[in-house]
């Protein structure tokens, strides 16, 4: 799998007491990915990017986006911009995710857990990031590290 275009990160907090967010679209299912009142952000990452889900300490789901802007569903409350995202990697493993798939593992660095709110990030903008993968190669050694980590084919 190809991960050039992993760029973004994004926090969620599961809604309704739910344990997990997004839990039942495992890979290959589409999905609204929600913002709060942030067009702007929403708006931001580009068609064909991706994004590493993280929530309540573990990355998730890895998604690419498939529209080119948000859409707004007014019937959402607070949580009413989306876009149209694809599963391309998920914990699988819901009841016991276990430490591999820990934030600070997959990131390799615990600072990751201080990325709160719902907005995507662009990784190459996070001080922290750059700290940990630093060079003008970073983002190419994460995306790689990624991949092996998460077991990607």
């Amino acid at each position: 799998m190809d991960l050039q275009n992993l760029k973004w990160t994004k926090n969620i907090v599961p809604q309704n007491n739910e344990p997990w967010a997004y839990q039942p679209f495992g890979k290959s299912h589409l999905f609204k990915l929600a913002w709060r009142d942030n067009q702007g952000n929403a708006d931001k990452p580009a068609r064909e990017d991706l994004l590493l889900l993280r929530q309540r300490g573990y990355v998730t789901h890895l998604v690419r986006v498939l529209d080119y802007k948000s859409e707004n569903d007014a019937w959402c409350g607070d949580f009413n911009l989306y876009r149209i995202v694809e599963t391309l990697w998920d914990i699988g493993d819901w009841a016991n995710p276990g430490t591999f798939f820990r934030a600070s593992k997959v990131f390799r660095y615990a600072a990751v857990l201080n990325y709160e709110g719902g907005n995507a990030m662009y990784l190459t903008d996070l001080p922290t990031f750059k700290a940990r993968w630093q060079g003008d190669d970073g983002l190419k050694a994460f995306q790689a590290y990624v991949h092996i980590h998460l077991n990607l084919a």
